[in-house]
């Protein structure tokens, strides 16, 4: 395995991978009542979409810049940061030790990374990530927590409807055009920023679920 493009095209565009589910009930209720929770892309609001930093430039909740586009962070600011710089992990950690040890698999790669909350009428537009043009290629790990049902959002990728379970976690290619729309508030998921190299793709290769 050499590159993003390889595991791609051999293994696909969603892959789900083996790992142990969390504790759903208590990551959402420790999610819940976290104060920490931050207006995701606060620029682009009102579109009711929340963010709650599990990594963060200094282990804070401001949301700055780990809850943005960093391309648009430094269009907005003319402050420059890549993945490896938004790598502290802040407290909700230690309130979820499942999530701490889940995030060790991908270390030294990990970058941003925090909990995702789309409420009623949250949505994302069409649109690419911009992981593939980058000078360090990124992807996506995406694990639903809470109204993820087929009744409560819409995940479409390319012209697919995405099905994706509950606590299990997922490799998704969002350098694919994807938008999502959600119905029902509380929409709850965790997203990880990983840098791509031969290391953790081999890693991640192991961890694919046999059909």
């Amino acid at each position: 395995m050499a590159s993003l493009t390889d595991f791609i095209v051999n293994w696909g565009e969603v892959v789900e991978l083996d790992f142990p589910k969390m504790d759903l009930n208590k990551v959402k209720d420790v999610c819940g009542k976290h104060p920490g929770w931050k207006e995701y892309q606060a620029h682009k609001q009102p579109n009711n979409r929340y963010g709650l930093s599990v990594t963060s430039l200094d282990g804070g909740y401001s949301g700055e810049p780990d809850l943005y586009s960093l391309r648009e962070w430094h269009r907005m600011t003319g402050d420059s940061y890549t993945e490896g710089d938004i790598t502290t992990r802040t407290n909700i950690c230690a309130l979820i030790p499942e999530l701490d040890e889940f995030l060790n698999f991908w270390e030294p790669n990990l970058g941003r990374t925090h909990f995702l909350r789309l409420d009623q009428g949250g949505f994302f537009p069409p649109h690419r990530d911009n992981g593939a043009i980058v000078a360090v290629p990124t992807f996506r790990i995406l694990v639903p927590i809470y109204n993820f049902g087929i009744n409560d959002i819409k995940w479409i990728h390319e012209e697919r409807v995405l099905n994706l379970d509950l606590g299990a976690t997922y490799f998704i290619n969002t350098s694919r055009l994807h938008s999502l729309f959600s119905f029902v508030n509380n929409c709850l998921m965790l997203v990880l920023n990983v840098n791509a190299d031969e290391h953790i793709l081999n890693k991640m290769v192991k961890k694919i679920v046999a059909i």
